[in-house]
């Protein structure tokens, strides 16, 4: 079957300058990443703050123009797209962001929010709109009464479900949710994943899904992507992944997280700092944190595939992929 997104060896570096008079170099947000999501299918991408999740997403959706790499919508290159093309790019493909107050005109009301697009790609005569803006505010837990209020007048949740619906308004065949949850009240948390996932459970829509919170990653994902300084250094079936960690760096992370142990894996800590993506160290790029680190790991380079210990689960670490 046919990926509806494939990304290839995608790269997005960023020129920057330690001092005003120091030569140009790299900050590597996304370094070679290759992923696929097919229909009906979420991918939930995890990592620690600077991983590259956001960059990633961003370049997806054609908001930021790669550095190398291909980002294909169903076979097709985004970034060859003529306008016409594009627009209907825009429209298959939907992202909600992490604050939903910055993503709301505050001079525009609930009705006017949600029903641009509608007006924009010509999905419904002046007369219905009405009628559909309201079916779409349902669909989120909202009602009629609040067509004509402005996004200051709502808590974050409310907030975040008009985007939602705004999001919906399109029929998108993907939704990226750039971590949704992390500006809400864990009591909100709940109602707006419970949302997302009885929208996917009714529409099968596909779902890349970017959050720090474990626990909701693996609720709601089929499969996990585990990033590290621009890098995907682990990806399975949520299942698996969740059972038994490979990659020291997963292992870390769920070692972080209170309350995750995994049936089959050990309480290794990562030690020391992350390193700048300006100064990525030579070798695997987790060597000067990893507890499991040995001679091989100082200066190449793990190369991210299946492991034949590990039944083809994916992973760049010279544990299970031995150089």
């Amino acid at each position: 079957m046919e990926a509806l997104i494939s990304v290839k060896d995608l790269k997005k570096h960023f020129p920057v300058k330690k001092s005003p008079f120091a030569r140009h170099e790299s900050l590597k947000a996304v370094d070679g990443v290759s992923i696929e999501i097919g229909e009906d299918r979420v991918l939930g991408v995890v990592g620690e703050s600077g991983s590259g999740k956001s960059t990633l997403a961003r370049v997806i959706l054609a908001l930021a123009e790669p550095t190398s790499g291909e980002v294909l919508f169903r076979g097709k290159d985004v970034f060859a797209l003529d306008k016409a093309e594009l627009k209907n790019f825009r429209r298959s493909v939907q992202i909600i962001f992490q604050d939903p107050f910055a993503s709301l005109n505050p001079r525009r009301t609930v009705f006017d929010a949600v029903a641009e697009p509608l007006i924009i790609h010509h999905l419904s005569v002046k007369k219905e709109l009405k009628e559909k803006v309201v079916s779409l505010l349902k669909e989120v837990g909202l009602g009629p009464e609040v067509l004509n209020r402005y996004p200051h007048e709502f808590s974050g949740g409310q907030r975040q479900r008009i985007c939602i619906a705004r999001a919906l308004a399109v029929s998108p065949r993907l939704i990226i949710a750039d971590e949704p949850l992390s500006a809400l009240d864990v009591s909100i948390q709940a109602q707006i994943l419970n949302i997302l996932k009885g929208l996917k459970e009714r529409t099968r829509i596909s779902f890349i899904f970017i959050s720090h919170d474990l626990r909701v990653v693996e609720y709601f994902s089929d499969e996990v992507a585990v990033m590290y300084l621009g890098k995907i250094v682990e990806q399975s079936g949520a299942e698996d992944l969740f059972r038994e960690p490979l990659h020291p760096y997963t292992v870390g992370l769920f070692a972080s997280a209170p309350g995750l142990k995994p049936e089959k894996a050990t309480r290794e800590v990562p030690h020391g700092d992350v390193p700048s993506p300006v100064d990525i160290p030579p070798g695997c790029p987790f060597h000067t944190r990893c507890p499991r680190r040995f001679a091989p790991c100082d200066n190449i380079v793990p190369p991210f595939m299946p492991s034949e210990k590990k039944g083809g689960r994916l992973v760049a670490c010279h544990l299970w992929n031995p150089y």
